[in-house]
C-alpha cells in the first residue's frame, strides 16, 4: 500500500516540480533581477506570516485526523481558519502604520494574501492526504500548479512585474483550496468545541516554533535582501528555489504517503510496526531526494546554463551545489527527523530545535553575507542546515527514537555514487551547456542510478518488479 500511494503522490509532487522548473525558466527571462526580488522577498513574508497563523491548523489536522478516520475535524479546521483569518485582517491596518515606512505596503498586503492562499490550500489538502485520498490530492495539486503558472505569466504580460506573479501565485492557492475543499460535505456541521480545544491544546504551541521556523526558512533571503538589496535577492532567490523545487516537492511527496500510514500504525499495531513503516519511509525519501541532490551539483552548469535566464547565471552557478547539499539536509530533517516529534507529541521539542537553528542561522548569515556576499549566504545555509539536522537526530532520541538501518542508507549512496560518475564522465564527453548538454548528462546519471537502484535493490524495487513480472507471466 505504501508504495502504491507514493506513485500517486510522486505523480502529484513530480509535475508541479517540473512546472516550477519551467517557472524559473519563463520567470527568469520575463522578470529582471530587480523583480523577481520584490516576488522573492514578498513570498519570504508570506512564508513568515502562514508559519505563525495557520501551521497550527495544519499540523493538528495532520495530527488528528489520519488516526480518527471515524471523526470530522473539516468543520474545526474552518472554524479555525476564520478566526485566525479575521485576526490576520484586523492586525495588518497596524502593520501598515508600524512598518509602513520601512516596507512596500503593496508587497506587504499581497505577501498577507499568499499566506491566506496557502494557509487554505495546505488545509485542506491535508484533509484529503490524512483521509487517504490521494488522487483527489493529486488533482487539485497539479491543477494548481498550472493554474498559477498561467495566471502569473498573464500577470507579468500585463505588466505587473513582481507584484502581479505574487498575486498571481495567491490567487492560485485560495481557487485550489476551493477545489481541494468542495467534496460534497457541509463542513461547518461538524464543528465541535472540544476538538477546536484540542487543536488548540496540540497546535498553538507550535506557533511559536512555526513563527521560528518561518523566519528561518526565509531569513538568508531576507538578509541578503537587506544588506545586498532587492536584485541580489532576486538572484539568491533563484538559487535557492532550484533545488527546493524538487527536493522539497518529493521530500513532501514521502511525507504525505508515509506519515497518515505512520499514525495509524502507531494507534493501531504498536510501536514495532511504526518503526518498520519508519525505516521504509528513510529509505524510500533518501532513494528519491539524493540523486536530486547529486544532479543539481554535479550538473550545475547544465542546468543554471539551460533553465536559468541569462541575467542570473553567473551569480547562480557556484551557490547552487552548496545549496543543494543544504537543502538536502533540511529535506531529511523536515520530512523524516522531525515525525519522532509529532509521533511523541513533544511539542518543546521542535520549539527549541527551530529556535535553536534561527539563531544559529542569524548569527552566520549577517558576518557571512557581509564578508563574502551571496557565496557567503550559501555557507551559512549549509552550516545551519546540517547543524539543525544534528540537533534533530539528537532531540528525536528524547522523544519516539527513530531506526536507522545502516544497509539502507549504504544503498542508496552507492548508487548516488554511480550517478555522479556518470554524470562526470558525461560532462567530459559532451562539453558546454544547453538543452542537448542537460539531456544527455541528466540520462546519463538517470540510467546510471536505475541501474544501481536494480542491483542494490534500493527501496526493494528488484523484488517488486520481478513479482509485478511473475503475476503477469502467470496471468
Amino acid at each position: 500500500m505504501l508504495n502504491r500511494y507514493f506513485s500517486i503522490y510522486f505523480g502529484a509532487q513530480l509535475i508541479p516540480a517540473v512546472i516550477g522548473f519551467l517557472s524559473i525558466t519563463v520567470f527568469t527571462r520575463l522578470l529582471n533581477p530587480l523583480e523577481y526580488g520584490v516576488y522573492v522577498v514578498g513570498m519570504s513574508i508570506a512564508g513568515i506570516a502562514g508559519s505563525v497563523f495557520f501551521a497550527w491548523i495544519r499540523l493538528s489536522v495532520v495530527r488528528y485526523q489520519a488516526i480518527s478516520a471515524d471523526i470530522d475535524f473539516r468543520g474545526t479546521a474552518l472554524v479555525a481558519f476564520g478566526a485566525t483569518a479575521v485576526l490576520v485582517f484586523c492586525g495588518v491596518p497596524a502593520a501598515v502604520v508600524l512598518l509602513g515606512r520601512d516596507v512596500d505596503i503593496y508587497v506587504l498586503c499581497g505577501s498577507i494574501f499568499v499566506a491566506l492562499g496557502v494557509g487554505a490550500f495546505d488545509i485542506t489538502q491535508e484533509f484529503c492526504r490524512a483521509n487517504l485520498k490521494p488522487v483527489r490530492y493529486a488533482v487539485v495539486g497539479i491543477s494548481r500548479s498550472v493554474l498559477g503558472f498561467a495566471i502569473g505569466c498573464l500577470a507579468i504580460g500585463i505588466g505587473w512585474g513582481g507584484l502581479g506573479l505574487l498575486a498571481a501565485v495567491g490567487l492560485s492557492f485560495l481557487i485550489g483550496a476551493l477545489a481541494s475543499g468542495l467534496d460534497g460535505g457541509t463542513w461547518l456541521n461538524t464543528y465541535r468545541r472540544e476538538h477546536l480545544i484540542k487543536f488548540a491544546r496540540y497546535g498553538l504551541p507550535l506557533s511559536v516554533g512555526g513563527l521560528s521556523f518561518g523566519l528561518y526558512s526565509v531569513s538568508d533571503r531576507l538578509v541578503v535582501a537587506y544588506l545586498l538589496g532587492e536584485d541580489a535577492a532576486g538572484h539568491y532567490g533563484v538559487a535557492t528555489d532550484l533545488p527546493r523545487q524538487f527536493m522539497v516537492m518529493l521530500g513532501s511527496s514521502v511525507a504525505a504517503a508515509t506519515f497518515p500510514i505512520v499514525f495509524r500504525t502507531l494507534s493501531e499495531e504498536g510501536i514495532a510496526a511504526t518503526r518498520a513503516r519508519l525505516n521504509e519511509n528513510a529509505e524510500l525519501l533518501l532513494a528519491v531526494v539524493v540523486p536530486v541532490a547529486v544532479w543539481l551539483s554535479f550538473a550545475a552548469s547544465q542546468v543554471v546554463g539551460t533553465l536559468v535566464g541569462a541575467d542570473f547565471r553567473a551569480s547562480i552557478l557556484p551557490l547552487l551545489p552548496v545549496l543543494a547539499v543544504a537543502r538536502l539536509c533540511g529535506v531529511i530533517n523536515q520530512f523524516y527527523v522531525q515525525i519522532s516529534f509529532q509521533l511523541s507529541e513533544r511539542s518543546a521539542l521542535p520549539i527549541f530545535q527551530s529556535v535553536v537553528t534561527l539563531a544559529l542561522s542569524i548569527a552566520l548569515m549577517f558576518p557571512l553575507v557581509a564578508r563574502f556576499g551571496l557565496m557567503g549566504a550559501a555557507y551559512a545555509a549549509l552550516l545551519t542546515e546540517a547543524t539543525g539536522l544534528v540537533l534533530g537526530i539528537l532531540l528525536a532520541r528524547r522523544a519516539f527514537r527513530l531506526p536507522l538501518e545502516p544497509r539502507r542508507l549504504a544503498r542508496v549512496l552507492a548508487a548516488a555514487v554511480a550517478m555522479g560518475t556518470a554524470i562526470c564522465a558525461a560532462r567530459i564527453a559532451v562539453g558546454g551547456t544547453g538543452l542537448p548538454s542537460l539531456l544527455i548528462v541528466t540520462t546519463a546519471g538517470g540510467l546510471a542510478y536505475a541501474g544501481a537502484a536494480w542491483l542494490l535493490n534500493v527501496v526493494h524495487v528488484r523484488t517488486a518488479m520481478m513479482s509485478w513480472l511473475r503475476l503477469r507471466t502467470a496471468s
